[in-house]
């Protein structure tokens, strides 16, 4: 019976020891160390044994230990403010926008039970808790008060349309009204959350009131923009040319020059006629194909850089300008909206583009005496030559193409009877060609001496011609003295 006894209290001690013990780490863990490293009951309560915080280990810390770990571990970003007026941005810096993670830290340590951290021995407790953000509301008063949101509401208030090099376009500067104190409510109460990119929707804008005149002039500017939109474009080899809003615009307003701005209803439905006029059409038909025209309607940039215009000549595109004049009369008399158009040709150069010489062609300059033969781009031949004699009617200014080449040839003439190894055909009976019998070429030898007309060419320079020269290659013969012109306008 003593024995049992003594076995009872031995158990009950062992038991009460290790009850004391397990209640002294309970507080032990429970409790923050003071300064001295020793725990201090006092003092505020510190998380138990086995708790994890956002992957953080937090036995025997307090919430002022894991709160400044945690804000810490934020990156804190800007603040961005979007309407439809524009995009604003307010510095975090400036407001002390910082992450505060106090009261879910409070509420979880008195939501643990001290006694129960031997369960965390077999399961550790993790938790995941997210921050408030808070931040110096006076600060941000200032902050977002200047970024001067409110004065979207002063803006102009004007609708006009205005002349633009793609036509007329409209301008609406009728005002939305914005509510800026419901939204600065809106991005504070975003900013409490942690949104940093905060958007007014259409609940903080009251629409525009239009004016009679303005609600026309807009109804006006929908039906102009109808016939403005219509799209014809003319194709020129590898060369597109549109009929813009601009050049419709032109067609369709009653002055002969477009004006700048329209403010009011009545002003602009008066300058209109969406009938165009059949001389106004045709006149500006005519002038849009005019620069790919160029048969006898020739602008050349020279060596020199100097322009000249040459209105003679067998080679250049001669489009059909009646045919195009009918083509474009139906189109614009027509509900059409769209057409691709290549125009019909009574006479077509080697190439449709404006630059319908390509880069292999022959230059002669009859001032300068010298002929310059390009191909693809680069001078193949240089060289002096002697054209037509004033005393015979000289050597026209002409825009022509090599249209024979020949070699070991006689030139017959009323008093000439010549043989020539090179013949290269540019115009009728002219050609260039070597001349054995001439020993002086350039200068002012063409004065007194020239030809009947024909390029006499060096026997070097023109073999070499011969050897690369090809039918159809364009040649341009020019004087600045009588050709020259200021610029290509």
């Amino acid at each position: 019976m003593k024995q049992s006894k003594k076995i009872i209290i031995v158990f009950l001690s062992v038991l009460l020891f290790f009850g004391v013990l397990y209640i002294g780490f309970a507080f032990y863990y429970s409790h923050p160390f003071n300064a001295l490293g020793v725990k201090n009951p006092i003092s505020q309560k510190s998380f138990t044994y086995g708790t994890v915080i956002n992957d953080i280990y937090c036995t025997g810390l307090s919430v002022d230990d894991l709160e400044n770990t945690l804000s810490n571990n934020v990156e804190i970003a800007d603040i961005k403010i979007n309407t439809k007026d524009g995009s604003y941005v307010i510095s975090a810096a400036d407001i002390g926008l910082r992450a505060d993670f106090s009261q879910e830290l409070d509420e979880l340590l008195n939501n643990q039970n001290s006694l129960l951290w031997g369960a965390n021995l077999v399961s550790i407790d993790k938790n995941e808790i997210s921050p408030s953000y808070v931040f110096d509301e006076a600060a941000f008063d200032i902050q977002f008060d200047k970024l001067n949101i409110a004065e979207c509401n002063n803006a102009s208030n004007d609708v006009y349309i205005e002349l633009s090099d793609d036509g007329y376009v409209l301008t609406n500067n009728k005002n939305h009204y914005f509510d800026v104190d419901s939204f600065k409510e809106l991005v504070l109460e975003k900013i409490n959350q942690g949104v940093v990119d905060i958007y007014a929707d259409d609940s903080f804008y009251t629409e525009p009131v239009y004016s009679a005149d303005e609600t026309n002039l807009i109804s006006f500017y929908d039906e102009l923009l109808e016939h403005q939109n219509r799209e014809v474009v003319y194709h020129f080899g590898s060369e597109e040319k549109k009929i813009s809003g601009y050049d419709w615009d032109s067609l369709y307003i009653k002055a002969d020059k477009l004006p700048q701005k329209f403010s009011n209803y009545n002003s602009i439905k008066d300058a209109f006629d969406f009938e165009i006029d059949e001389e106004k059409a045709i006149n500006f038909i005519d002038e849009f194909l005019d620069e790919y025209n160029t048969l006898n309607n020739r602008y050349y940039k020279t060596h020199s850089g100097a322009w000249v215009y040459v209105t003679k000549g067998t080679y250049g595109n001669r489009i059909d300008v009646s045919k195009e004049e009918a083509w474009f009369s139906d189109f614009v008399n027509s509900d059409s909206k769209k057409a691709s158009r290549t125009p019909v040709y009574l006479n077509e150069a080697k190439y449709k583009e404006k630059d319908d010489f390509g880069d292999t062609f022959i230059e002669v300059s009859l001032d300068e005496q010298t002929m310059w033969y390009y191909v693809d781009g680069e001078i193949y031949v240089e060289t002096p030559v002697t054209t037509g004699s004033i005393y015979h009617g000289g050597t026209d200014p002409r825009v022509c193409f090599v249209y024979s080449i020949i070699p070991n040839k006689w030139l017959n003439g009323p008093t000439w009877h010549n043989f020539v190894q090179c013949w290269v055909a540019i115009d009728g009976s002219i050609g260039i060609h070597d001349a054995s019998w001439r020993s002086v070429y350039g200068g002012t030898e063409y004065i007194y001496n020239g030809s009947h007309g024909c390029v006499n060419t060096p026997k070097e320079a023109m073999l070499k011609l011969f050897d690369r020269v090809e039918l159809g290659t364009p040649v341009i013969v020019y004087s600045l003295e009588k050709n020259g012109v200021e610029s290509r306008d």
